[in-house]
């Protein structure tokens, strides 16, 4: 390990993003709206030991592990950490996500290095420590800096299992941290069968069914063991099984014909929320309400099935071209598309494309699951709805195969340059 550079790099890394941390204010406030809202008031709600109110049938939610089934809580549960121990306090997040931000900088580099070597290790922590929109996401309360960090730790895991595949430790850490991912991100979730084809059939080939199982179970039973308590928190609260959270109806909805007006008409909720406790608006359950948004996404697929078939390649680019990170201000926004156009448009993206071909076997066995992990990040446009910050955990796949291609890029012309030097040598 290069000991200088990589500590370069972190700190630049850190530097840039404590700049983010203290300045965001002068930058349009602490952007505590929408899901930045729900999880901060579920995060002082855990805290506080408290029921949380919410806008549905419920009226008295309380659990010790959290009273909203709405959001995923691993974030909630990050945040009441946070403020237990700094106070209420939006700063001291955006500091800690700023010191978790320069900690994925190392796992990224230590992912890369995995697959490509040092070089392009050091390639790709650069690369993610310099991009605005990964500066940018450390600064707000949204799940994006928590949920790659955990993936990254996750893959890094895998790939050294895959060099030592008797330490089952490994594996089993890989899953407890895959379950965090979901916990933070539950459509995270939908990278297990990726990871488990990889392990099972690439990683060591197929290795019997006996071993198979082993390994199966040795990433999955951690993975449940995460999500269990949270399952039956759900049921202890509806009385019917929720895997992680109830959002999953909505985001549904919004991909499938729905719009922000036809969502509150659904809630029976008015135009404008006034601020304050919302109990009891609308007459349906959060589960309910869930069900009744999956009901309206395939009503509108089963009546719009061509026009459903001809948004994807839309919902695609927006996912994956667009540059207009919510919630970022005009300026930020400004920034972040002019950065995208050279850093993700022209390097990242291409660059991880391509990459493939230039792998030798053993690191195409590894880069890998990159790819799959990447393939399984497609669920969420084709499933739900598309928008620029969901392929952010998802970013340091790209930065890794990006920074493996231009690491044998510039390997091959510095040997293409040595053998026409000794060519015309005298």
């Amino acid at each position: 390990m290069k000991k200088l550079p990589i500590v370069l790099v972190v700190f630049l890394a850190l530097s840039l993003r404590l700049l983010n941390a203290f300045f965001l204010p002068w930058q349009g406030g602490d952007l505590i709206v929408s899901d930045m809202k729900g999880y901060d008031r579920a995060a002082v709600a855990l805290l506080e030991q408290r029921p949380l109110s919410v806008h549905t049938a419920e009226r008295y939610l309380f659990h010790p592990l959290g009273s909203d089934t709405y959001h995923p809580p691993g974030y909630c549960y990050f945040l009441a950490g946070l403020y237990a121990i700094a106070g209420h306090s939006y700063l001291a997040v955006r500091i800690a996500q700023s010191l978790l931000g320069a900690l994925t900088c190392v796992g990224i580099y230590f992912l890369a290095k995995e697959v490509f070597g040092d070089t392009a290790g050091l390639l790709a922590a650069a690369a993610t420590a310099v991009y605005p929109p990964l500066i940018f996401y450390t600064g707000v309360l949204l799940t994006e800096t928590l949920s790659m960090f955990l993936l990254v730790a996750t893959v890094w895991l895998l790939l050294r299992y895959s060099r030592q595949p008797s330490r089952y430790a490994l594996l089993s850490l890989a899953g407890l941290l895959l379950g965090c991912a979901g916990m933070t991100r539950s459509v995270l979730l939908v990278t297990v069968p990726f990871i488990l084809f990889w392990l099972l059939l690439i990683a060591d080939c197929w290795p019997g069914w006996p071993t198979a199982t082993r390994k199966a179970l040795a990433l999955i039973v951690p993975v449940i063991a995460v999500i269990a308590p949270v399952t039956l928190r759900n049921y202890q609260i509806h009385e019917r099984f929720i895997l992680i959270s109830t959002n999953g109806g909505v985001n549904f909805f919004l991909g499938h014909g729905g719009t922000q007006r036809r969502k509150n008409e659904v809630r029976n909720l008015p135009e404008v929320v006034a601020e304050g406790q919302v109990i009891g608006v609308s007459p349906l359950t959060q589960p309910e309400e869930e069900a009744r948004f999956y009901q309206l996404g395939w009503e509108y697929i089963e009546e719009n099935p061509l026009r459903t078939l001809r948004s994807v390649p839309g919902k695609l680019v927006r996912m994956y071209w667009d540059s207009d990170y919510w919630p970022a201000s005009d300026v930020q926004a400004e920034i972040m598309r002019s950065a995208d156009w050279v850093l993700w448009k022209l390097l990242l993206l291409p660059l991880s494309v391509v990459g493939i071909a230039l792998c030798s076997p053993e690191e195409r066995r590894r880069a890998t699951l990159c790819y799959l992990l990447i393939a399984s990040g497609l669920a969420v446009p084709l499933i739900f709805w598309a928008m620029p910050r969901f392929r952010v955990p998802f970013l340091p796949c790209f930065a890794a195969l990006a920074a493996g291609t231009a690491s044998k890029l510039c390997r091959r012309y510095r040997q293409h340059s040595a053998s026409h030097l000794e060519v015309f040598a005298p």
